[in-house]
């Protein structure tokens, strides 16, 4: 793998780790303001949202461990 593509490699994950990171503080946000039925609704939101993006995560092929 070249430097670059190592490099777009590493940002990808970490945009998508910021991106899970903000995605749990709306959940928090969210339980702490709605009341029960919305959370509900919410969870089930949360679930789906969960499938649908789940796929397009990086499984880590292709990256060699040890290489900085």
């Amino acid at each position: 793998m070249s430097e670059s593509a190592e490099n777009l490699y590493r940002v990808k994950i970490a945009l998508q780790l910021s991106f899970i990171v903000w995605v749990m503080l709306v959940i928090f946000m969210f339980y702490a303001t709605f009341e029960a039925t919305a959370r509900m609704y919410g969870t089930f939101l949360l679930l789906f949202m969960v499938v649908i993006f789940t796929p397009f995560l990086p499984d880590g092929a292709g990256y060699e461990e040890g290489k900085p």
